[in-house]
């Protein structure tokens, strides 16, 4: 064996290596473990008798998205008490193709208080309508559904996600029992929020028997019909996206934001599907005055804070409407200034992504935009992520080990052992969430066993996607630190100082 001389900075910067790779190791396999033990076997359902607190779905709905009506249904067909929900749909556009769907499943369910709000002052030209307190056009458009609910308990769930029907009754014992994934919780932060996994899954919407074909969003083509070597390269890219969409949601963001809600250390809060108590975020909103945080220190943030805490209950929301990440400013809000913490049920929500027509430059675009969001809000988590990907991480690990037990600065065989055994985790976990999903109470066609490409995707296909994944990992993170502005539902926008987003 050959050994090299080794300084005594590179001895320090492998034992700095040696120490981080230990960190992030723990943190990803406390992860892969909690999925493997909470996360692995379909929910139980069964009838719910016993009293429960009643409930308000406020969901915010622009245009058809993917399987939008079985996505919707999924409300209605909660394991929970039909006269304890209060079901409100939220549209921005009085003539959004939406409305037809949603009215259908009203009609379908009955015996669900369900109803769809529309905005007033709606004007076509600058698509918005008067009901606009910042540039968030989902704050804007749940805003009325605050308002307007009956009930303390709400639970905010996306448009283009799908949950299991056992996800409400969880997620309300949760909250009110102060338990994370079953467990019940010691300390003196009690469970403020409760949020679910969010997962993806690449569909085609043509192959999927008995979907909602009329409500499908038309694939546009991105390539042209020129040589067929072009035309077929073009094919692929533009299938790619979401199954790298899917990639990234089952492996890699699973496994950090399973463990990073356990370890409890900050709030780490994905919008889809959110449940907590209207009276908790107004008494939230109230404290920002009188309390001195980073996140909430400009002037006009405490001006509006206390402008809609006077204006009364359900008008906090209206602050959020200034970030773009309005998701985790709300945990954030919540965590800091109730001294709450975040919990989860075991539950996973999904979102049916087109496979037909959702393109690489797609995923990039997706992913550089929540990077540079995330970059103004934590940027030290964001700085740091690059380290917990698996090429970075093992770049590093390897040169610590080589440099410390071998005294070599690099061996290569211990660092593809390094991506090997990353690479089995990541098989492993991924294929007990899509099994998991394949194995949901009365889920829709598009997530039966049989119509979810991925259970019968050989292994070579799917280390083809994971390994492109890998690859695009770093080179997304520099492009999103190297810029500043955001584009988002079509409109430029850019993150001031204060956290807060200006449409440019």
């Amino acid at each position: 064996m050959v050994v090299e001389s080794i300084s005594g900075f590179q001895q320090v910067a492998a034992a700095i290596a040696l120490a981080w790779y230990a960190v992030i190791l723990t943190v990803a396999y406390n992860g892969f473990f909690e999925i493997l033990k909470k996360f692995s076997h379909a929910p139980s359902y069964k009838p719910v008798s016993d009293p429960q607190e009643p409930v308000t779905i406020i969901r915010p709905i622009k245009g058809i998205d993917p399987e939008l009506s079985t996505c919707l249904e999924s409300g209605f067909c909660q394991a929970y008490p039909r006269d304890k929900i209060q079901y409100l749909f939220c549209v921005d556009d009085p003539h959004d193709e939406s409305i037809p769907v949603i009215r259908q499943l009203i009609e379908q369910h009955p015996d669900i208080d369900a109803e769809i709000l529309i905005s007033g002052g709606f004007d076509e030209n600058t698509g918005s309508s008067q009901e606009h307190y910042g540039p968030n056009p989902k704050v804007n458009n749940m805003a009325k559904g605050f308002l307007k609910a009956k009930h303390d308990i709400l639970w905010l769930l996306d448009s283009n996600v799908w949950a299991p029907p056992d996800v409400l009754y969880n997620s309300v014992r949760a909250l009110n029992e102060n338990r994370n994934n079953g467990r019940l919780l010691v300390g003196d932060r009690n469970v403020k929020l409760v949020h679910h996994v969010p997962l993806a899954l690449s569909i085609n919407p043509s192959s999927v028997g008995g979907s909602d074909s009329e409500f499908h969003v038309s694939p546009v083509n991105s390539y042209s019909p020129g040589a067929s070597g072009k035309a077929s390269r073009g094919r692929f890219l533009k299938k790619y996206g979401a199954k790298l969409d899917e990639m990234f949601l089952l492996t890699s963001h699973s496994k950090f934001y399973v463990s990073l809600n356990n370890l409890a250390i900050a709030p780490c809060v994905n919008g889809k599907s959110n449940l907590y108590r209207r009276s908790d975020l107004d008494a939230a909103v109230a404290k920002i005055p009188s309390l001195t945080s980073y996140f909430f220190s400009s002037a006009s943030v405490n001006y509006d804070s206390r402008q809609y805490s006077l204006a009364g209950p359900g008008n906090s929301l209206k602050l959020f409407a200034r970030y773009i990440g309005e998701d985790n400013m709300i945990a954030i809000c919540l965590w800091e200034n109730l001294r709450s913490r975040t919990g989860m049920t075991g539950n996973f929500v999904v979102q049916p992504l087109s496979g037909s027509d959702n393109s690489v430059n797609d995923y990039i675009t997706r992913r550089v935009r929540w990077l540079r969001v995330r970059k103004y809000m934590v940027l030290l988590a964001t700085l740091i992520e690059p380290t917990t990907e698996s090429i970075v991480c093992g770049l590093y690990g390897t040169f610590a080990f080589s440099t410390i037990f071998f005294k070599r600065c690099f061996i290569w065989k211990i660092f593809f052992l390094h991506m090997l055994i990353w690479m089995i985790t990541d098989y492993k976990q991924y294929y007990t969430l899509v099994t998991n999903i394949a194995k949901s109470k009365y889920s829709p066609n598009w997530l039966k066993e049989d119509n979810i490409p991925s259970l019968s995707r050989p292994f070579f296909a799917w280390f083809y996607f994971w390994i492109i994944r890998e690859v695009l990992a770093l080179p997304i993170w520099i492009i999103a630190m190297c810029g500043h502005e955001i584009e988002w539902r079509g409109r430029p926008f850019k993150i001031k100082k204060d956290l807060t987003a200006a449409e440019l």
